[in-house]
């Protein structure tokens, strides 16, 4: 699988081959019942940080944090179900899961990267790394 590249545009087609890679198969489901419903959007890393810099202070691999936790992490969020605060919540907890066990991030940075995303994802914000955000308005 080819990874996208940071600022790369996420065509709904490219982000049905991604959940496939990564066994999201209710994202899949989803996808496919409605696909005119979304739109393109930009693989943006981890999101408001370089991934440079976020690797190196949580001492990780970038390639890891990058492709096995933030990637799916984004494909969740973006293919959310709008007002699904149980799933983003759901979503959340797998995103620290996979920064401990596939990253072997520390707990202490574990926990502060998911209390990023528990702010800064919430749909309310509405920014372009936000619950839902490839959803067309």
């Amino acid at each position: 699988m080819k990874y996208p590249e940071l600022k790369e545009t996420i065509t709904t087609a490219r982000a049905l081959e991604l959940c496939k890679h990564f066994e999201m198969h209710t994202l899949v489901e989803r996808i496919l019942r409605n696909p005119e419903q979304y739109k393109e959007w930009k693989f943006d890393g981890v999101s408001v940080l370089n991934e440079k810099f976020a690797a190196g202070i949580a001492n990780v691999d970038q390639k890891t944090l990058t492709y096995q936790c933030a990637l799916p992490h984004d494909l969740t969020y973006a293919y959310g179900t709008p007002g699904g605060k149980e799933e983003r919540k759901r979503v959340d907890d797998v995103f620290k899961q996979n920064l401990l066990n596939k990253a072997h991030m520390s707990e202490f940075w574990a926990s502060i990267f998911h209390k990023a995303v528990r702010i800064g994802g919430a749909e309310e914000l509405g920014l372009s790394f936000t619950w839902a955000f490839a959803q067309k308005d």
